[in-house]
């Protein structure tokens, strides 16, 4: 059976629009035409069907059928044939609609029957073969849904549009969770059915106007336009979310459910482009299934914000390493009673070249970033057994403590790596060194930091408990973690004499060290009274600014020697 071409005429001359119409339908069985006499009524029938050739007047009235063309390819989705009519026989014109991507240019005048017959052909032929590659380009083969070079056109478009009417859209990122079980479970199959079910699920619930695509595996995205509002956004993803967790029935009785999680970010802003777009969703997306999956979760401009400055920190930190920015400050510790030097606490510093001496509070999150905590923590371990031999090769046998993170600790490799540092200074005995580690390793994961420990006091090193009384399971790393030494947070040390729930809370924790037999070290020693009082309730060291602030490992020998054994002052606040 033959096709049926579909055609349209746009011309305001009707002289010239009925004898088009004429050749075509006197040479032509199978064909439909439909007229419009300007752009706006061009623009109104566009959308009644594909079109296989639309033949467009340059001039209609003062606008320009190039102007009117660049409309049609934003509103159709797939290829059509355009053929230029003009009365003018203007090269330049001709050169012009030929970049527009028309695909022939006929001069009125000149126009037989043949002529305009073969042009329509050959229009038609190109166009259907760019229709094929266009179909394998832009729709998924087995959901037959818009693939991501579809999507990322109509994306564009929708944001183009939003910047000139002021109006609103929304692109949601869809992953199903424990898609990967289906495969596993019933085989890929039953996966693909799974998905074909959730593609034509989400085409039911999206409005005519919105793009359904699949950009590989169990990943959908919803492309929403024209929306009154985020409420309108939400209501209609949480009814298409809920059709989405209906069971899905397969052959042989096979009974499937899935969830999804969904992500989100509006489109208001005409400057975006669409991979920002995209990475918007798709970050957001990720955000749900790390919260519990099966709900969506609106981006947070101010969240990303705060995640750019932290990469950025990151970045910045990185940089600061390689430039040897980073610096060790020492705190020293004392026993309280007859002020001997005890110890001292390296204390990471840097020398930011914008922001001058920062101290840690303002880079240490980086902790939560596994590898780059951990590689602050190897420098840090690194440089203090450096300092340590530097010591003791000036006949300063001292003790340095260094702070590891949890995530540093857990490392399986941790004793191996700590023993090959400590081979690169034989003149330092691990005595020398302890290791304070905070609140912060998971219940479940106390075994294995529990077999680490191990190791490291095997090897000779001590292990302290910082910030003690902060975190939420401080009996159980008493009870369950082999460590020396326990220090009380400063929190509590520092407000013990005027707050008598800290007062009451420092007394209790050195009255568990003596019942678990640990060394105890109050933090946050600033004054005679609080040395006196800590004194009192049988704490036998104290750390703090009233003893010394940190300071540089240059200062360190000096302030010993003016120090050992003499009343304690503080020294200069450099490095607070």
């Amino acid at each position: 059976m033959e096709k049926t071409l579909h055609v349209m005429i746009v011309d305001d001359d009707d002289v010239d629009r009925e004898r088009l119409h004429r050749m075509l339908t006197s040479s032509l069985d199978h064909i439909q035409i439909e007229e419009a006499i300007s752009a706006p009524q061009a623009l109104s029938i566009l959308a009644k069907q594909t079109w296989d050739c639309i033949f467009l007047d340059y001039h209609l009235g003062e606008s320009s059928g190039l102007d009117l063309l660049q409309e049609i390819r934003s509103r159709i989705n797939s290829p059509c044939a355009v053929i230029l009519i003009t009365g003018l026989g203007d090269e330049n014109i001709a050169a012009a609609a030929m970049r527009e991507g028309v695909c022939d240019y006929l001069v009125k005048y000149k126009i037989d029957e043949k002529q305009l017959i073969r042009s329509l052909m050959g229009a038609v032929h190109r166009i259907d073969v760019q229709r094929q590659i266009h179909e394998l380009a832009h729709y998924d083969t087995l959901t037959h849904l818009a693939t991501r070079t579809l999507l990322t056109e109509r994306l564009q478009q929708t944001i183009k549009r939003t910047g000139r009417h002021k109006s609103l859209a929304a692109l949601a990122f869809i992953d199903l969770d424990n898609f990967k079980p289906v495969n596993d479970t019933w085989g890929h199959a039953a996966g693909d059915q799974v998905l074909v079910e959730v593609g034509q699920r989400l085409q039911h619930g999206a409005r005519a106007s919105d793009t359904v695509a699949r950009l590989g595996g169990d990943e959908f995205v919803l492309l929403l336009n024209d929306l009154l509002g985020d409420e309108e956004c939400k209501n209609l993803l949480q009814r298409i979310r809920k059709a989405l967790i209906q069971p899905i029935f397969l052959a042989d009785d096979i009974e499937i459910r899935v969830t999804a999680s969904i992500g989100i970010t509006m489109i208001r802003d005409g400057n975006l482009d669409a991979d920002t777009v995209l990475r918007q969703a798709d970050q957001t997306m990720y955000r749900v299934k790390n919260t519990g999956r099966d709900h969506l979760k609106f981006f947070n401009p101010e969240a990303e914000k705060r995640l750019q400055d932290r990469q950025n920190s990151f970045q910045g930190i990185l940089a600061g390493l390689k430039n040897n920015e980073f610096q060790l400050y020492y705190q020293p510790k004392i026993d309280l009673k007859s002020s001997q030097l005890i110890g001292l606490e390296a204390l990471l510093r840097w020398q930011h070249p914008v922001k001058g001496l920062i101290g840690p509070g303002e880079f240490l999150f980086t902790r939560e970033h596994n590898k780059l905590g951990v590689q602050i923590g190897e420098w840090v371990l690194a440089k203090v057994l450096q300092q340590l031999q530097v010591w003791y090769q000036q006949g300063l046998a001292l003790k340095v403590s260094v702070n590891i993170s949890a995530k540093h600790l857990q490392r399986s490799d941790f004793a191996t790596r700590l023993t090959a540092l400590l081979a690169t200074v034989p003149q330092v005995p691990a005595t020398a060194l302890e290791l304070e580690i905070l609140e912060t390793v998971e219940a479940e994961d106390i075994s294995s930091v529990h077999a680490i420990i191990e190791k490291c006091r095997a090897l000779g090193v001590s292990i302290a408990l910082d910030d003690f009384g902060t975190g939420y399971s401080s009996l159980t790393y008493l009870r369950r973690l082999p460590i020396d030494v326990l220090k009380i947070d400063k929190s509590f040390v520092i407000n013990m004499l005027e707050n008598a729930e800290d007062y009451s809370i420092v007394r209790g924790v050195i009255s568990l060290c003596k019942t678990f037999g640990h060394q105890i070290i109050a933090e946050g020693v600033e004054t005679p009274e609080h040395i006196a009082k800590l004194i009192d309730l049988g704490c036998p060291f104290g750390q703090g600014f009233g003893i010394a602030y940190p300071m540089p490992a240059e200062d360190a020998p000096l302030w010993i020697a003016q120090h050992s054994g003499h009343g304690i002052r503080p020294a200069s606040p450099s490095g607070r």
